[in-house]
């Protein structure tokens, strides 16, 4: 003889519910591993927004530099460029293991409004007259770092929403650093 069971045990024997708890838990680990990059390290509440980098190597590099030091993310013009060859190469993986967001030229200005809402403090990396140099920089926990444009650097426009501007102190001739190696200085 088995032992009769009550017919609250068979009902809830064939439920394909998650327990509340349970799903309190993996809400919560998805949170945490959010907050952490692919080798386990914590990432930075660093944003660097490359919206408005158009060359493909630099794009690159910005993505693999972006990864190593575990920025919380890189903003490019087109996610497409994901796909091509001269970035997976130049990159090395990295869009692999660093989250990746998509804003194009035109929805930067509101872009940028948005994240100042998340209370992202927007810094430019841009030689005006009012330029901090960044070794005197403080940088806030939640940073946005807007790089500009190849020649033209950081339009009018989107200097209007920069709560700061910074520049790399130079000794030499020539004016500026390639985007790349100006953000990966900055990163």
């Amino acid at each position: 003889d088995s032992p009769v069971q009550s017919e609250g045990d068979l009902v809830n024997f064939q439920r394909k519910i998650l327990p509340l708890d349970a799903l309190d838990l993996s809400m919560k680990l998805f949170q945490e591993q959010k907050l952490l990059n692919a080798a386990g390290k914590k990432k930075q509440k660093l944003i660097v927004c490359a919206t408005l980098v158009d060359k493909v190597p630099n794009l690159g590099g910005l993505a693999r530099t972006a990864e190593i030091f575990a920025a919380q993310k890189l903003v490019v013009p087109d996610l497409f460029v994901k796909r091509l060859d001269s970035f997976k190469s130049i990159s090395a993986s990295a869009n692999d293991w660093i989250d990746m967001e998509e804003c194009k030229e035109e929805d930067l200005l509101n872009w940028l409004h948005k994240m100042k809402k998340q209370m992202y403090t927007i810094i430019g990396l841009e030689q005006t007259s009012s330029s901090k140099c960044i070794t005197k920089m403080d940088f806030p926990e939640k940073t946005v770092l807007l790089l500009g444009k190849e020649k033209e650097g950081i339009p009018v426009e989107f200097l209007a929403a920069v709560d700061h501007c910074i520049e790399i102190p130079q000794l030499g001739i020539i004016r500026s650093l390639n985007v790349h190696v100006t953000g990966a200085i900055a990163i």
